[in-house]
């Protein structure tokens, strides 16, 4: 949200959901993780705006009384550039789980293959020695 916004004084899951949104979204779908998690609640939001690139939504947001759920390191990289302030999410939810796809023929390229090695080799089970 841009600096100075009144969401920044008071961000309650009321005040959230009377606030208008943008969403960042590829395909233009106006429903995302955010609304899940307050449909579950019984709640929702108005997602007024959509676009399909973040620093498109950074650069509205900083110019706007919208407010929009963005990746922390991202607002934190931007945020002096943009006048931005952040706020966490006024409700509860699981981490975004993470997944690594490639194709066969992209795993012959020793540069992917290393690249997902190194993704992947932390979360591998761990292995007995035979």
């Amino acid at each position: 949200m841009r600096r100075g916004h009144p969401f920044e004084r008071d961000p309650t899951e009321a005040n959230f959901c009377a606030t208008n949104h943008l969403l960042v979204s590829s395909g233009g779908d106006p429903h995302g993780f955010v609304d899940e998690a307050l449909r579950k609640r019984g709640r929702k939001r108005r997602v007024t705006l959509t676009v399909p690139s973040f620093m498109l939504a950074l650069e509205l947001v900083a110019r706007s009384d919208l407010l929009v759920a963005l990746p922390r390191q991202l607002v934190r990289q931007h945020a002096a550039r943009f006048g931005l302030a952040a706020v966490e999410l006024p409700l509860k939810r699981k981490a975004d789980p993470i997944q690594a796809v490639t194709t066969k023929a992209a795993m012959l390229d020793a540069g992917v293959a290393w690249l997902m090695g190194t993704l992947v080799s932390p979360f591998a089970p761990a292995t007995k020695p035979s």
